[in-house]
């Protein structure tokens, strides 16, 4: 019989620490939390002094987010890493980081059972020096539908219909209502749709979140610097763009 799981959960947010206290709770997976952390940093202090087989780990997280966090463990000794977040666009990263599994908010209880047991797989694999295929060439999928299906190009309207707008010319998006607004050096576009669904169709190379209503393009940063407490983002036009608390970290790590 499989001896329990050790698992710490690693979430800022205590509305989603309880969430996934209660599945697991209700799950039929052999697994005992040892414990609740907010941020990266203090699950290192826990790492330091608990043997923990299984981390189930956000993304978006302050002092330590989540793939610093998994980026700084030792594959030979580490637990299992469980990715638990609302950003599907981290995917690939989660993978490179050699995670068990991605699971998206709100969690799914027959996938968090899978993610438990490919995460006893691996650590029993873990004596070995092999990995596990399947995430291999879910990496590579990821990768492949990546590079196929992101347009560098967007459609915006104009007075007389419809234009194409290449995204190199876009300094950042702006939520508006139903719309969104695509700023350039001299002017803006308005197009239909939300920054989420634009996010999910434009390369994640070239954008970066830096407020849940602004989403810029890292091509266009000319500087970043501290004000008055306020993280800001200048870009080649000279317009000044304040970044949320939630994002400073994630941004610092971006753009340096």
């Amino acid at each position: 019989m499989n001896a329990p799981l050790r698992a710490l959960i690693v979430d800022d947010e205590p509305p989603a620490r309880q969430a996934l206290l209660r599945l697991l709770g209700d799950s039929p997976a052999m697994v005992v939390v040892v414990g609740t952390v907010s941020n990266g940093l203090e699950a290192l202090d826990v790492l330091a002094h608990e043997p923990i087989d299984l981390l189930f780990l956000d993304i978006e997280m302050p002092a330590l987010a989540g793939l610093e966090l998994a980026a700084r463990l030792q594959p030979a000794a580490s637990p299992a890493v469980v990715f638990v977040t609302a950003w599907p666009q981290y995917a690939v990263a989660a993978f490179e980081v050699d995670a068990a599994d991605y699971l998206l908010k709100p969690v799914d209880p027959s996938r968090l059972q899978h993610a438990i047991e490919r995460a006893r797989a691996r650590l029993t694999m873990h004596e070995s020096a092999q990995r596990i295929p399947s995430l291999q060439a879910s990496l590579k999928i990821l990768h492949a539908r990546q590079a196929t299906s992101k347009s560098s190009n967007i459609w915006v309207e104009s007075g007389r219909g419809r234009q194409r707008l290449a995204l190199d010319d876009v300094e950042w998006f702006a939520a508006d209502g139903d719309y969104v607004q695509a700023h350039t050096s001299t002017r803006s576009y308005l197009m239909h749709g939300s920054l989420n669904q634009l996010e999910s169709e434009l390369p994640a190379t070239r954008l970066l979140r830096i407020h849940r209503s602004t989403l810029v393009n890292v091509d266009a940063v000319t500087r970043v610097a501290s004000v008055d407490g306020q993280l800001l983002l200048t870009t080649r036009s000279g317009a000044t763009l304040q970044v949320g608390r939630r994002a400073r970290a994630r941004v610092r790590r971006r753009l340096g």
